[in-house]
This record gives structure tokens, sequence and C-alpha cells, in this order.
């Protein structure tokens, strides 16, 4: 049976899809069908991270421990395997809609999460795109919670530590119960003794895409002079403070090394860590949006939407940086690279309905979650 996009079809068609003979799992509330013809996910309408369904017009995860067969052919044989009966099987995809399922085409395996050698995790891309107006019926908006405020925005020129606090706790709103905290050297500046605090209770805080060193792991440099508090995920480049333990500077100076080339950030610590959270909390948010190739001249299109963060730029010696914010939405913007007329934005958001008012913004997008 021929299927197109969209097409309203009887569950028993979309197993009929598999062949003759097959086998049903079900992963994270959605049912895998592997039979001797295709490949078919049969979906529900959902819109939860931690369940299986439409992420967004390109995409479809899949949560939840997947037996063996239906790993095989969500994602490719393993490596050096002998799984040739399992190449060339096409992936079907269905959202169930009251008594029946819409088709939304194939899906091609796109990155995949294992543990202990069991699939966990699987994103499949859907191309082409799904149209907004179905998009909308087979992920239908949910019910928008109490986004984060922009209280902390106030704090920020007057008394970053505080906009650090504010910041922090509304993003993260649920700490964990706090665990034994290693001892805060005494010598080290108040602005990063009050971020650890924060940490104890909200670990996340001190990185997902590059990293602060707990107090335990703090380190010195060769010499004694600098303290080694933070580095790029990839060890591209290392933050320190000046480590004196006399020192009557209370907000001293953050300085980049980047191949032994040691530069000064434009902000002093206190607003580095706030510059650190935001960039930290947009990398690592579940809702993100970003525009493909933007051309500087589109940016005011955004900047009309959202508020500048009064902050020289972060990054400054290898790629500045600044930020654009919304109610429960973090905008990082850098120079395009290798075009120049372009700029480089990530756009985080707390929760979908975040995104939505960006979506009426003319621009060139290549992931939408909202």
């Amino acid at each position: 049976m021929s299927l197109t996009r969209s097409d309203m079809v009887d569950v028993s068609v979309a197993f009929d899809l598999a062949g003759t003979k097959f086998q049903a799992f079900a992963v994270g509330r959605a049912t895998v069908v592997v039979g001797t013809t295709a490949t078919v996910v049969i979906a529900n309408v959902v819109d939860d991270p931690a369940a299986s369904g439409v992420w967004n017009d390109q995409e479809f995860r899949l949560h939840g421990p997947t037996p063996a067969p239906a790993a095989r052919r969500l994602t490719g044989p393993a490596p050096f395997s002998t799984g040739e009966e399992d190449r060339d099987r096409p992936v079907h995809l269905f959202v169930r809609l009251d008594e029946a399922c819409a088709y939304l085409g194939l899906v091609h395996h796109s990155y995949s999460e294992w543990a202990d050698g069991e699939l966990h995790s699987c994103h499949l891309r859907i191309d082409p795109p799904l149209s907004r107006e179905l998009l909308k019926k087979v992920r239908p908006p949910g019910t928008p919670p109490s986004l984060p405020s922009l209280d902390w925005l106030d704090h920020v020129e007057t008394d970053p530590g505080r906009a650090v606090e504010l910041f922090v706790t509304g993003w993260y709103p649920h700490g964990t119960e706090p665990h034994p905290a290693a001892a805060i050297p005494g010598s080290v500046p108040q602005a990063l003794a009050d971020f650890y605090r924060l940490a104890g209770r909200r670990p996340e805080i001190l990185g997902g895409q590059n990293f602060l060193a707990p107090p335990a792991e703090l380190t010195t440099d060769e010499r004694g002079e600098r303290l080694i508090f933070g580095s790029e995920n990839q060890g591209g480049w290392e933050w320190s403070i000046p480590w004196d333990l006399d020192a009557v500077d209370t907000d001293p100076e953050v300085w980049l090394t980047e191949e032994s080339e040691l530069v000064p950030e434009q902000e002093p610590l206190s607003r580095f860590l706030l510059q650190f959270s935001l960039y930290e909390a947009a990398m690592t948010a579940p809702y993100k949006a970003f525009p493909r190739a933007l051309p500087k001249q589109l940016l005011p299109r955004l900047e009309n939407r959202l508020h500048r963060v009064p902050l020289r730029p972060f990054l400054s010696p290898v790629s500045p940086t600044h930020f654009l914010v919304g109610p429960g939405v973090i905008a990082h913007v850098s120079p395009g690279w290798p075009n120049e007329d372009e700029a480089g934005v990530w756009i985080g958001a707390h929760h979908r309905s975040a995104l939505r008012p960006l979506g009426e913004v003319d621009l060139p997008w290549s992931r939408f979650d909202g």
C-alpha cells in the first residue's frame, strides 16, 4: 500500500506495512514493529521530554530501553557485525490520533545513546520537515508553565552576585538535597565562594558544555600565580584568576589561556560568573532554536523581541559573545565563522512555550523547538 504524508489509516495498516512476520515492542509509550519488510514506529500525541514523540518539525525522539532487534533496525548494525539482514529496511513513522494513525513518512537515524550495550534514546530525522499545521496535530502545544522571571536583570550592574543568585534559582528552581560539600578555601574570592554554595544544591551550574572546577579540584599554574577554576569542554582553553593569598581585590580579573597565551576577559569574576551561567543554561536547555547563517542585518528582528544583558562580551579573546534574554529564553550571539557578515545565534529555552513568540520572527530557522 502506498501512503502519503498525513494520510489517516487504521493501526492495522501500519502493522501490515512491517510485513507478514513481525515483532512488536513497547518503547517509552511508543510501539516499534520489526517486520520482514520494514520497521514501523507508532507513537502517541505527547509533548513530554521524557516520553517518545515528535520533538519538532524535523525530529522524532524514541526514549526507553529498546530491544536489540528494534535497536538494530533503528540505528543500523553494530560495528563489525554481520547485520546485512537489517540494512535497507525502511523505517515508517505514525502518530495515533483518536482511533486512527497519521502517517508522517520515512525517518532516518541521526543520534542515539546507549548504556551497557542497550539503546536508551534514539533520534530519528524527519525529512522533509513537517508543516506547521501537521506539527500542531501530532505535537499539540502543551500547557505553558510559569517561566523564570527577569528580575535578576535589575541587579546586573549594581549587584552581580545577587543577579547570579536570582538567575540560578529561577532557571533551576528545584534544587537537590545538598551533598557534603568540600571545604571552600578561605582565600577564594567571595563571588566564587558564593557560586560554589549555590552549586551545593544545583551542581548543574558548574557546567554541561564548559566547566568550572569543584572546590576540591581547584589547582594553580606551575608558578602558583594563577588559580585555575574553569575549562573548555575539549581543553581548548582554561580560565583563571590571580592567586595571591594576601590579595585585597575581592572581584579579580579573569584570564583566559589559549595555547599558552594569557588574555583577560572583559568582565571581572562576579559578572563573569553570570555570563558563564547564562551561556551554560542556553547550551544545556531542553528546548533550542538556531537560525541558519543569519545575516547580521537581520539581528534587529531578534533583538527587538528580547532584552540585551548589560555586560561586555563573554569569551572575548576567542569569540566575543553577548546575551539576549526573555522570560525563559536565553540567546547568545557571536561572530559568524567563516563569514564575518553573519552572526552565530544559539537560543535555549526553559520550556517550549517560551520559544513560541520568536516563531513569529521571520528568520531562516534551521531548528526551532517551539
